[in-house]
């Protein structure tokens, strides 16, 4: 086995981050020797958007070796930028949920961290520093530990998330 080198760019960052509940999905397949996962929602349901302030997206995955296997385990923090009433609620809905989340970096590859069986949780804090130019807002960290790793959404199914419009206040 070769791992060559890469073609073509290897920008970093990652651009939106999508969630789904784990009761919205009808199913998900994961190839074990492709990594390859498909997903079906159930109907009328979807991926739902979450904002991120610019470059503040980072993803940190490791693995462990444990008696029982190998472990992967994922953690994703972000800022969502204001103190806003509309924001913590739909952060509020989020706690204790078993989320699937889809992640699509700057050079279009697209993953789902979690499982049916095994999926994310989320973590949040609201920051509130006392100097103005300072970051005020959410950081929310989503983690996971799975028995193997995120799967890759095949390839050709990636659609560009359109954002909601932006509230005013």
């Amino acid at each position: 086995m070769t791992v060559l080198r890469h073609t073509g760019g290897n920008v970093g960052g990652i651009n939106p981050v999508q969630y789904a509940f784990k009761e919205d999905i009808a199913s998900l397949i994961i190839n074990p020797d492709t990594l390859v996962g498909a997903i079906t929602f159930k109907p009328g349901k979807g991926w739902n958007y979450l904002y991120g302030s610019p470059d503040s997206i980072q993803l940190e995955g490791k693995e462990e070796d444990l008696p029982a296997g190998i472990r992967y385990s994922y953690n994703f923090k972000m800022l969502i930028p204001k103190d806003r009433k509309d924001v913590e609620i739909i952060l509020m809905q989020l706690n204790q949920r078993h989320l699937i989340i889809n992640a699509i970096d700057k050079n279009g590859v697209s993953r789902y961290y979690g499982t049916l069986d095994q999926p994310m949780k989320k973590l949040g804090k609201l920051l509130k520093p006392a100097t103005i130019e300072s970051y005020q807002g959410w950081e929310v960290v989503f983690n996971g530990e799975f028995s193997q790793p995120a799967a890759y959404a095949p390839v050709g199914t990636y659609v560009p998330v359109d954002p909601p419009p932006v509230s005013e206040d």
